[in-house]
């Protein structure tokens, strides 16, 4: 397939915010965040099977929760005919190196996620993970991909790839690699592919990511459209809805504050679409990795009886489409997500 060549053309990238739930895009990151999933649960079974600290397993549950996760689609024609392939992302390191952090180095002394933890700042760097070399960790993602399954020509895994010949500049800020965002993996492999002579340049891409983007990445972004004369779209979930937004639905009736969330007056459903892809995320979790549905158990005892944490009832994914379902009420932290730089 010949490709066309790179192009200067105008740059065309175009940002959304999404807060309130509409439309199919929480659903199509909750499919992409379930292919990850699985492919942890797959690992956790080959490498980790004999593993029962419950506060590994609390960490692991944690950071597969907070990964972000980008979803983008790349639009093309080839023979006169429109052609798409999708590329699934989530940010962060391969899932080995996650995996060994957790389930190889120190063992934090409390809940990580509790608010009264003894960790200051200061301890918390000694149990995070400790990073490999990009082209390491470039090598080991690539090995991690016998533990994936459901991608194939259509649909395709943005792994973690070593610096090289690219018009995409990483920025490192406050100590984070945005190589490792999401959104950023999807473009490299969009631009391998286009290198590759895999796809044509030309097309346009259409997507979303479970967190705000980055104004360095926008700036790559734009750096990428102008190059290989892509249009580029995206959406990405804002974690909040304030002022006289906020208020206006509470007025019309249409809309109720329950702690931290917004909520359906009626259904009691999550309004913003972040908290509704959390909430289905943590539903994925707790289905395929948590210690019970892994047949875990800690010094005889069933894991749901654990006192430092009980986890809450399952939730239904988005994409069985209920309406009427109430997800429990679950204590939440009041966060702004950062958005990167």
């Amino acid at each position: 397939m010949a490709a066309g060549s790179p192009a200067c053309a105008t740059e065309a990238v175009e940002l959304e915010r999404i807060t309130l739930d509409e439309g199919n895009v929480t659903a199509f990151l909750e499919a992409t965040s379930q292919h990850y999933v699985d492919a942890m649960r797959a690992l956790i079974d080959e490498r980790y099977r004999d593993e029962y600290r419950a506060i590994r397993w609390e960490a692991l549950e944690e950071a597969m929760r907070r990964a972000p996760v980008a979803r983008l689609e790349y639009h093309f024609t080839l023979n006169g005919f429109p052609n798409v392939r999708v590329y699934h992302a989530m940010g962060g390191r391969s899932l080995s190196s996650v995996a060994r952090s957790i389930f190889e180095g120190p063992t934090r002394p409390s809940t990580p996620d509790r608010t009264n933890s003894p960790t200051d700042s200061d301890s918390e760097a000694e149990f995070a993970p400790h990073p490999l070399p990009v082209a390491e960790e470039a090598a080991a993602d690539l090995a991690d991909s016998r533990f994936y399954a459901g991608f194939g020509e259509a649909g395709v895994r943005a792994p973690v790839m070593a610096r090289g010949a690219s018009v995409l500049d990483a920025f490192v800020v406050a100590d984070k690699d945005r190589l490792f965002d999401p959104e950023f993996k999807a473009l490299r492999s969009i631009e391998k592919d286009l290198q590759d002579q895999a796809i044509p340049s030309g097309g346009s891409i259409r997507g979303s990511v479970s967190e705000l983007v980055c104004t360095s990445c926008e700036a790559a972004m734009k750096r990428f459209s102008g190059t290989y004369a892509v249009d580029i779209r995206l959406s990405h979930l804002y974690p909040s809805v304030r002022g006289a937004g906020l208020d206006n639905l509470v007025a019309s009736g249409k809309a109720r504050l329950r702690g931290d969330l917004l909520v359906d007056a009626i259904t009691d459903r999550p309004l913003l679409a972040s908290d509704l892809l959390d909430g289905a995320r943590e539903g994925q979790i707790r289905r395929s990795l948590s210690p019970r549905a892994m047949g875990r158990s800690f010094k005889r005892m069933p894991w749901s009886r654990r006192s430092f944490r009980l986890n809450p009832v399952r939730l239904p994914r988005i994409s069985e489409g209920s309406s009427e379902g109430s997800p429990p009420p679950r204590p939440r932290i009041p966060k702004e997500r950062a958005g990167g730089c």
